[in-house]
């Protein structure tokens, strides 16, 4: 899959037949379904646990189904993380130097939560690949996620050259706001726990949002403590 995603697009494709694009919507269609169905499977009993078969039942589908799509788990996991990732990368908005650190950390910090709450087993099957160190994930990190935290580092020197916040580790910034964010996701129990609740309101979202932000602006310089 990761191949695939890499590979680069043709110039130009012959028209499909109606036949043809009936095929193609029918395979999206469920694709989708599997790769949704196997990330709430994978959260839900873990990556070792989990079997092509509880998918296949859940999703309502014979088995053959899913290996028609994914030959092994192996290729069904790894489809998973890809979509996660992709989709964590097109939803999180990049640094604008314009905009000033103030604007750029307070959305970041307000659209990784955002993640949590949306899409929580998305955030706990990419923690449970993290911790056993599965190496599509970790080569996906090493090719799109460090080349994007170089951009960002640029962009926070720059501001911190202009007096618009402190000089401070931009590899342990992130790795403090993807911790402080993300847990609200991997560790909802905790969380909900502690608050007393059965489920998290967005009241408890948009309070963590603020607390995160606040922590995230002071430690920066650029709000002063109270």
């Amino acid at each position: 899959m990761f191949k695939q995603m890499l590979a680069e697009a043709p110039l130009s494709e012959s028209p499909k037949r109606p036949k043809d694009q009936l095929k193609t919507h029918i395979r999206a269609q469920n694709q989708a379904l599997i790769l949704e169905t196997a990330e709430q499977v994978f959260a839900r009993q873990g990556l070792a646990k989990t079997t092509t078969q509880a998918i296949a039942d859940e999703a309502g589908l014979p088995k053959a189904n899913i290996h028609y799509y994914y030959r092994s788990k192996k290729d069904l996991l790894e489809a998973v993380l890809e979509r996660i990732m992709q989709a964590w990368l097109e939803s999180v908005s990049r640094f604008n130097q314009e905009d000033g650190p103030k604007a750029n950390l307070t959305r970041y910090i307000s659209e990784k939560i955002d993640q949590s709450r949306l899409r929580p087993s998305a955030s706990k099957v990419f923690a449970m690949a993290l911790i056993g160190e599965e190496p599509f994930v970790l080569e996906y990190l090493r090719r799109f996620f460090v080349e994007e935290l170089k951009k960002e580092q640029a962009i926070i020197e720059a501001w911190a050259a202009q007096g618009l916040m402190k000089s401070v580790s931009v590899e342990h910034l992130f790795i403090s706001m993807w911790a402080l964010t993300q847990t609200y996701a991997d560790f909802g129990a905790q969380v909900k726990i502690l608050l007393g609740k059965d489920e998290l309101s967005e009241d408890d979202f948009d309070d963590a949002k603020q607390f995160v932000t606040r922590m995230v602006l002071v430690t920066c310089g650029i709000e002063e403590s109270l």
